[in-house]
Formats: C-alpha cells, structure tokens, sequence
C-alpha cells in the first residue's frame, strides 16, 4: 500500500520526476511500512490498523516521517 501511494504520489507532485527517485521513495515507503506494521502487531492491536498506517506513511512520504519521528524523537529526550 505504501509503495504504491508513494510512487503515485511522487510522480503527481512532479517536484522530481526521475525513475530512481520514485523507486527508491517507494522502498523506503514500504520499508517504514513494514517496520509500522510489526510495531502494531507487537502492540497487540487490530492488524487492520497496518493497512492504515501504510496508507499513511504512503502518503506522507519518508521525508515527513523522518521529521516527524525527529520531532518527537527531540521533544522526548530534551535536545
């Protein structure tokens, strides 16, 4: 779902339209994913919620996850 989402995403953006660049926000879309998805299964919660959370990261993009994980990253420990 991520990888899917992401490529359509990136190519209807049209900021950066290059084959590597979509293939490669689409991996680290899907590997996000995946890495969300083993999260909620650890948590115990409805694995329907992995689909969610794909579609998410999908459409957000890797870069907005990685800022968003930063900022809470920092509000946490206090940098």
């Amino acid at each position: 779902m991520a990888m899917f989402i992401s490529t359509l995403r990136v190519i209807y953006d049209k900021e950066e339209t290059k084959p590597l660049r979509i293939l490669l926000e689409a991996l680290i879309c899907g590997a996000l994913s995946l890495t969300a998805s083993s999260g909620i299964i650890a948590l115990q919660l409805n694995i329907n919620w992995a689909v969610f959370a794909g579609g998410v990261i999908g459409y957000i993009g890797s870069t907005s996850v990685r800022a968003i994980a930063l900022r809470f990253l920092n509000r946490k420990v206090g940098k």
